[in-house]
This record gives structure tokens, sequence and C-alpha cells, in this order.
């Protein structure tokens, strides 16, 4: 009965408690130059997001963000369609909901100029743009295009 008790208590004590985190880091880090961001809308606050977040991604993959002699790639952005539309109303039959889509081309060559990726990402979200709220829940909006713009480029480098 004492060995009962004894390997019950193991297994419960034993799934208690810091679990491991194995954190993604490449066999040897590369130097990225993010060289060129295009972007064909005058919505400043969208480029600063993308920026940061294409940035963030960068470091994320474990590669360094660098440019200079010791470039192994260069990474190119352009932003080439932004889209809003209405999806929801409300009860007078004003739009309130809106959908907000962009589509981003990413290029990544090395410095003999060979193109190791060349991709275009879509992504959507919604926003409710009621009254004087709107133009925060559209930053809001912009915010989490940023978010998933940045998994789809850390997953992009973590391949090369």
């Amino acid at each position: 009965m004492k060995k009962i008790l004894t390997v019950f208590a193991v297994l419960i004590l034993s799934s208690c408690g810091l679990k491991s985190y194995h954190g993604y880091k490449p066999s040897e880090p590369k130097n990225v130059c993010f060289k060129d961001f295009q972007i064909n809308t005058p919505e400043p606050t969208l480029k600063d997001i993308l920026y940061k977040n294409i940035s963030d991604a960068v470091l994320q993959s474990g590669n360094k963000l660098e440019c200079g002699e010791k470039v192994d790639y260069n990474l190119y952005a352009y932003l080439s369609d932004i889209r809003f539309y209405s999806i929801g109303y409300s009860p007078s039959q004003r739009a309130n909901v809106y959908a907000v889509e962009i589509k981003l081309s990413i290029k990544v060559e090395d410095t003999k100029g060979n193109i190791s990726t060349d991709r275009t990402i879509r992504e959507k979200t919604q926003y409710v743009g009621t009254g004087l709220r709107s133009d925060f829940e559209k930053r809001y909006a912009y915010e989490e295009l940023g978010n998933l713009v940045k998994v789809r480029i850390f997953s992009i480098l973590s391949e090369l």
C-alpha cells in the first residue's frame, strides 16, 4: 500500500512545476538587412506597425538585423494593396463593421542576387468603426495585421 501511495504521489508531483521551454534557434544565425519597404498608402501608422513587426520577425527568428559588409540576405517588402470594405450594418443601415485586407510581397535574396524566397502574404482582419472610436479600432486592426504578418515572416525566415 505504501508503494502505491508513493508512486501515486510521485506521479502527481512530477506533473506539477515548471515545464521546459524550447525556443527556435537556428543552427547558425544569419545577418539579414531589411533593405527596402515600399507602401502605397498615406497611412503612416500602418507603415510604422508593419516596419516594426517585420524587424521583430527577423530578430525573433534568431537572425541578426544588420546592414553592412557581413550581410547574408537582403529583405524587401512591398505593400501592394490595402482594402477597406464594410461587412456589417447597424439597425439604422449604417456601416459599422469593417474589414481591412492587405497584400504584402516579401522577397529575400542573398548577396549575389539569387532569390531565396518570393512570396505574397495576404491577411485580413475586422474592426468596429462607430463614432469617434473608429480611429482607435482601425489602429488595433493594423496592429493585428502586423502581428499576423510577423508570424508569416518568421516562418519564411526560419526556412533559410
